[in-house]
Parts: C-alpha cells; sequence; structure tokens
C-alpha cells in the first residue's frame, strides 16, 4: 500500500512539474520577444502593451491553471532593455506542502 501511495505521488508530482516547465517555459518565450520589441522600437510603452497582449493571449488559453495576477515590467537599465514577466497562480502543484505561487521570467538585451 505504501509503494502504492509513494507511485501515485511520484506521478502527480511530475505531471505538476510539467505544467510548471511548459509555464515557465512560456513566460520566459514573452519575456524575450518583449525586450527584443523594446530594444528595437526603443519604446517602453510599446513593448508593455505587447507584453500586456501576449499575457492575456496567454491566460485565457492555459488550461487547468488558476492564474491570479499577471504582470509585465520593461525598462532600459545601463545600455539593456530588461523584460521581467511575473505570473502568480494558485495551486499549480497539487500538494498542500508546495511553495510555489509564482512564476517568474526576466531577460536582459543589449540595446545598440
Amino acid at each position: 500500500m505504501g509503494l502504492l501511495l509513494i507511485n501515485v505521488s511520484i506521478m502527480s508530482f511530475k505531471g505538476d512539474y510539467g505544467r510548471y516547465a511548459y509555464l515557465a517555459r512560456t513566460l520566459d518565450n514573452i519575456a524575450f520577444e518583449c525586450a527584443e520589441m523594446a530594444v528595437q522600437s526603443e519604446d517602453e510603452i510599446e513593448a508593455k502593451r505587447y507584453a500586456e497582449a501576449l499575457l492575456e493571449y496567454t491566460r485565457k488559453n492555459l488550461e487547468n491553471i488558476e492564474i491570479r495576477n499577471c504582470r509585465c515590467e520593461v525598462y532600459f537599465e545601463g545600455g539593456f532593455a530588461v523584460t521581467r514577466v511575473r505570473m502568480d497562480v494558485k495551486n499549480l502543484f497539487r500538494f498542500p506542502f508546495s511553495p510555489v505561487t509564482s512564476v517568474i521570467a526576466e531577460r536582459k538585451l543589449i540595446v545598440l
């Protein structure tokens, strides 16, 4: 009985971690695209609007993930365009002792 419980727990964790990894890759791609746009246009406001549109599209198309809050920061710092995307989630992992409550992606690109 103990082995069955451990096996089910491991399978559940692997599925939950797969959702976490997918969400982290998606946010990393959004951060990269927005940093590219900020570098090309050199306009923080336009890049932030683009990031918010991508986040809203992603939020609508994510299944089985309860999202509490999404936000994006785009700014220029010391010759870099920095994009930070944060998504606060609820119950990403099914176990109650999971400390994961948000996923963050950050990208820096050099402004030439």
